[in-house]
């Protein structure tokens, strides 16, 4: 199997994965061949980093009335191993990769009885809502997201 270039080692970076999310194959998720369509992967990519972000405590910081800042996708991309159709359930994992000081580079796993689907890398970037311009990281932040 060739790895994307953001994996070295397969076997330890899959083994930094702590937070998961089970998700159950829709058949609107799927296309005319009978396998989900491969823009769905990036839905699955947002349903996790959201959960996680909210495992963190940081939803709650971006989305609240008079937020001052917010997140938008900087980049997103996903490498493809392995069909999946209605009905499969997946566990589809985050992780954080790499912290910036106003961005956070992700890697998403995602396995169907224990085989390898996809893996992806993204990055988000906190900006300022007024103006948009990227916006650092506090304190707080980065303690909620190296605790996870």
């Amino acid at each position: 199997m060739r790895l994307p270039n953001y994996i070295d080692n397969f076997a330890s970076w899959k083994a930094d994965f702590s937070f998961f999310t089970t998700i159950d194959v829709r058949f609107a998720e799927t296309d005319a061949f009978g396998h989900v369509n491969n823009s769905v992967a990036f839905l699955y990519f947002e349903q996790v980093r959201l959960q996680f972000f909210e495992a963190c405590g940081l939803m709650e910081d971006w989305t609240r009335d008079r937020a001052v800042h917010m997140i938008v996708t900087g980049d997103l991309q996903c490498d493809y191993f392995r069909q999946m159709k209605y009905g499969d359930t997946l566990e589809v994992g985050v992780k954080v990769a790499r912290i910036g000081s106003s961005s956070i580079e992700l890697h998403y796993v995602c396995v169907h009885e224990e085989e390898l689907c996809f893996t992806g890398r993204g990055r988000v970037v906190q900006v300022e809502r007024e103006n948009g311009k990227p916006s650092p990281l506090d304190e707080e932040s980065l303690n909620r997201l190296t605790s996870r």
